[in-house]
């Protein structure tokens, strides 16, 4: 099976630099929270004698000119998930493994493309050019991966027929072992996978387990780890930008309450049930707000969203003003079927409901019933103090 291998390095901190370009050239440095700890998660080359997993303290003591920025993992996810989405149309088998790194597999696709070259011209141009790519092809995944790590930006590298011949001089360091392994093997003064590859496996084996066997065969050259592709998942998001940068919980809630009307009333969603519900806005001048909202029962109408969500944004603070909403529903099912309430208001609600049914049926259309709702009722701005909203019970 023939295999390419994508990988992004640094893509935190080439991410960072698309969406704040006036970093570039300056020794910036990301920041992630462990426990306790603050940790170097990627940095510029511009912050000379910095590492990732090193500590911040540190970090700053290399580099006192450093510019810190707070670790944005969705803002990161999402940029990956860009370079996938676009992979997968060049491709039917992608499989996501590390953040930045991809695999991708490519039997029966260089007829399509006229031919290897252009294919991998493709494949280079699935990923945004300032993410400048590296590209290893291979007859399997690690030596894909290898040939990715050693290729030039931008460009790609074929290995050879030979496949143990090319792997022979690289560190045990590449193989996907865990880091106890690794450290087993160095202590019996095993560096190369050329001397890993010269052991009979029964001895790797024994000292390392299945783990030991794949060290071995991946060091031979062989690979027979299948390609693993992404579980579809059927996403269903309504969006909203704000008339301007609000920070208030009535304002949000009623935006939320908006979204999740129109997501609910989409035709791919009636009659059925969704898991949770994913919140996304950005922040003025801050890092993209991200909370995911689960249900204990899959939940099947606006109303029981809207109450555990309001509940949940009770404990939350926004680190600044913001200006827009996206909501997605996740994990759609067909599950039906729930426990009837017994709370009065919940069968006034339930009565509500099929007097609107029966007056749209009347009319052969949607009801033109509305609400009115406090957003800021203490502003100056007439316009910001309520909205008329689309009843939608």
């Amino acid at each position: 099976m023939q295999v390419a291998c994508m990988l992004v390095t640094h893509l935190p901190m080439k991410a960072e630099l698309r969406r704040y370009p006036e970093l570039r050239g300056r020794p910036a440095i990301i920041v992630t929270t462990s426990g306790s700890k603050q940790l170097v998660l990627d940095n510029a080359p511009e912050a000379r004698g910095v590492v990732t997993g090193m500590a911040l303290q540190e970090a700053t003591a290399r580099c006192k000119n450093a510019v810190l920025l707070e670790a944005d993992g969705p803002y990161y996810e999402k940029a990956f998930a860009g370079v996938l989405h676009s992979l997968e149309q060049r491709s039917p088998l992608v499989e996501s493994a590390d953040l930045g790194c991809v695999y991708v597999g490519l039997d029966g696709l260089e007829k399509m493309y006229g031919g290897e070259a252009q294919l991998i011209a493709s494949l280079l141009q699935g990923a945004p050019q300032a993410f400048n790519p590296r590209l290893g092809v291979a007859a399997g995944k690690f030596p894909a991966y290898v040939a990715a790590v050693t290729s030039p930006g931008g460009r790609a590298t074929r290995v050879p027929e030979d496949v143990a011949g090319y792997l022979r001089d690289f560190s045990i360091d590449l193989l996907p072992l865990s880091w106890e392994s690794k450290t087993r093997l160095h202590q019996f003064t095993l560096r190369t996978l050329g001397q890993v590859a010269q052991l009979g496996v029964g001895p790797v084996q024994a000292q390392l387990g299945t783990e030991g066997r794949l060290a071995w065969e991946l060091a031979q050259g062989i690979d027979r780890r299948p390609l693993l592709p992404r579980e579809a998942k059927e996403l269903v998001s309504e969006a909203l930008t704000f008339p301007s940068p609000t920070i208030t919980n009535s304002a949000i809630l009623t935006a939320l309450e908006a979204l999740l009307s129109r997501a609910f009333a989409r035709t791919e969603v009636r009659g059925r049930y969704v898991r949770s519900v994913l919140v996304e806005g950005q922040v003025l001048r801050h890092p993209p707000w991200v909370r995911q909202f689960s249900f204990k029962d899959t939940v099947g109408n606006k109303d029981r969203a809207l109450f555990v969500v309001k509940n949940a944004l009770e404990s939350v603070t926004l680190s600044g003003p913001l200006e827009d909403l996206r909501l997605t529903l996740v994990g759609l099912t067909g599950e039906t079927g729930t426990q009837a309430s017994l709370f009065s208001e919940v069968r006034q609600h339930e009565q509500l409901r099929e007097a609107v049914r029966q007056l749209e049926a009347r009319l052969g259309g949607k009801a033109p019933i509305y609400q009115v709702r406090d957003l800021e009722p203490w502003s100056r701005i007439p316009e910001r103090r309520q909205a008329l909203i689309r009843f939608d019970p």
